[in-house]
């Protein structure tokens, strides 16, 4: 089986749980996004699927795309496929404000598989007003064959990071909706201005159509490479179709 029909099979798959699905889930959505680097100029895209039952068990599936080669600037064409994640999580509602969700995820691609653990936290400070926070252990497994052990500072070999997130957002009446990401990481790899550490900033905008559609636009900070201070814009556009 060739990766275009495996991922076509899986898009199906994941399609058919959810619609089936809908009638005992809490909710059900699909999200598409588009997404481009200021500094690279290299475009791509994500489409994710996501069912969360009334128990709190949920399951996400992402399917990844991405201009092939170097071609700079140049979206939808020549697109071939950057990998898939899998998400399983559980939403306990410890209290009518507050919210702790375990997840396990796996993000594969052509060079490896990373392994994701985490623990969010979400805590509703008003009926505008909330905060969230997240530890992620993040460990890449590569492909033996891209192993090089000969590489510094594990260049080219298994890596690991914990990440640090906290979420800041704002629902006001009215269909707009706004929410700021801070992310700082710890890895044992050189992964920004030759440190072994980085950071990363969101900003995210929501519009709210109606109960089902929900367009969004997101502007992020992030590195440009591992040996230099450079950064750069990532700019997100997308939308959010909720079955339920």
């Amino acid at each position: 089986m060739n990766k275009k029909t495996l991922t076509l099979r899986l898009l199906a798959c994941l399609l058919s749980t959810a619609a089936a699905g809908s009638a005992l889930a809490d909710s059900a959505s699909i999200n598409y996004r588009h997404q481009f680097l200021d500094e690279d100029r290299m475009h791509s895209d994500r489409v994710k699927l996501a069912y969360r039952m009334d128990n709190g068990l949920g399951f996400e599936g992402e399917l990844k795309y991405r201009t092939a080669g170097d071609r700079k600037d140049v979206a939808f064409d020549n697109t071939v496929s950057s990998g898939h994640e899998l998400t399983t999580s559980y939403q306990y509602k410890y209290s009518a404000v507050s919210t702790w969700q375990p997840a396990i995820q796996l993000d594969s691609n052509e060079n490896g598989t990373t392994y994701k653990f985490g623990l969010k936290y979400t805590r509703k400070l008003s009926d505008q007003f909330y905060v969230a926070a997240r530890y992620r252990f993040d460990a890449l497994k590569l492909n033996r064959d891209r192993i090089d052990e000969d590489v510094p500072d594990r260049g080219s070999d298994n890596r690991n990071t914990q990440r640090y997130e906290g979420w800041i957002g704002y629902t006001p009446a009215g269909k707009f909706s706004y929410e700021y990401q801070y992310i700082h990481f710890n890895t044992d790899y050189i992964r920004y201005d030759n440190k072994k550490s980085d950071y990363e900033q969101n900003l995210n905008v929501k519009y709210k159509l109606d109960k089902s559609w929900a367009p969004f636009v997101e502007i992020g900070d992030i590195k440009v490479s591992a040996t230099d201070d450079d950064r750069q814009l990532r700019f997100r556009v997308g939308v959010q179709y909720n079955f339920m």
